[in-house]
């Protein structure tokens, strides 16, 4: 079952990249409150410490050029890493839409066949 939960079902880690990219798109921000960001979109992040979990796939993503950070410690309290996404992340995003839509074109089918067998 837990398999089901993840990619097989399209929330594996590649989508949990792309809404990491998206937010910091829109705004730059450190974990915390990246974490916060995704549960709008009612995100789940597994594994063992979802925090860790979060801090490993921004770690992929910088790693992959799509992501950079810097150190804050101009605010009061522990330092926090900030995340900021590069050119070559937003042309990922550009690029992962096209897919997207593919994706959504598929499930909208899916769900028109679904929705006639259920008149069965």
């Amino acid at each position: 079952m837990r398999n089901m939960r993840g990619r097989r079902m399209g929330m594996g880690r590649s989508w949990i990249e792309l809404y990491l990219l998206l937010l910091i798109a829109e705004k730059p921000a450190h974990g915390y409150e990246l974490s916060s960001r995704i549960n709008d979109f009612e995100i789940p992040i597994f594994g063992v410490g979802q925090m860790g979990s979060l801090y490993r796939v921004l770690g992929s993503l910088e790693e992959m050029e799509l992501i950079t950070s810097e150190w804050d410690t101009e605010d009061t309290g522990p330092a926090k890493k900030n995340y900021k996404i590069t050119k070559a992340g937003l042309e990922y995003l550009k690029t992962s839409e096209i897919k997207i839509k593919r994706f959504r074109e598929n499930i909208d089918k899916f769900l028109e066949r679904l929705n006639d067998l259920n008149r069965i």
